[in-house]
């Protein structure tokens, strides 16, 4: 199946909102379980003077997460949409406010050198974020330009399936039962989503070939390694 681009921003209020609410615990948990488990691999521990940036953040499920599991980091949450980092805000305890924040950045701009972010991150961590660039390779130059060197990466995406077909047959699979919202941008996304030997050679071209692609299962791979 051919690719199909779908907005590089969620900025409709109602899709913010919709998103927002969802459930989406199980892939969230997953991305921090699988930085704690790579931490745990190379060693490393984490201390006061790091930091940790969620790219395209969202309503900072992920980023809350990793707030209440480091508390003494500091991490900070960047999306390039008003919207959602309104909609991160609005939830966000006091408690972790401490180590917790989250700048509107548009990574595009990143990338090209139009904006610059002042700090250096010891770890990036997105989820169901590069399917959103239509040009994938904007996403790989920005996190060039953020990282410190031996930045340690956790990135998850869909697996854009080899049909419509297949693609409508997953989507009404896992979400069967929730709103018609969720599941229409879903099924964009999956539409929009790359393969693992697409991303295998986009991290070839784009010079990060010791981060590594594995297939977690039909839905998602899963990107890990040092830079």
């Amino acid at each position: 199946m051919k690719r199909t681009l779908e907005p590089e921003l969620m900025e409709i209020p109602s899709q913010v909102k919709a998103y927002a609410d969802a459930d989406f615990s199980s892939s969230d948990s997953m991305v921090v379980k699988g930085l704690e488990k790579y931490l745990k691999q190379v060693g490393k521990t984490l201390n006061k003077n790091n930091l940790i940036l969620d790219i395209a953040c969202g309503p900072g499920n992920i980023s809350e997460r990793l707030a209440k599991t480091w508390p003494f980091v500091k991490v900070v949450g960047i999306d390039g949409s008003e919207e959602m980092l309104n909609a991160a805000e609005k939830k966000l305890c006091e408690s972790l406010r401490k180590n917790l924040t989250y700048e509107l950045i548009d990574i595009n701009s990143i990338a090209t050198g139009e904006q610059h972010f002042p700090l250096k991150a010891d770890v990036m961590v997105s989820n169901s974020a590069l399917h959103h660039f239509h040009d994938p390779y904007r996403f790989w130059e920005a996190l060039k330009k953020l990282g410190k060197n031996n930045c340690i990466h956790i990135h998850r995406d869909l697996i854009r399936p080899n049909s419509i077909e297949k693609a409508f047959e997953i989507k009404e699979k896992h979400l069967s039962t929730a709103p018609e919202i969720l599941k229409h941008d879903f099924y964009a996304s999956l539409k929009a989503s790359f393969t693992v030997d697409e991303v295998n050679e986009q991290l070839l071209n784009a010079g990060l070939s010791r981060l590594e692609v594995f297939q977690v299962d039909e839905l998602y791979f899963e990107i890990f390694g040092c830079i």
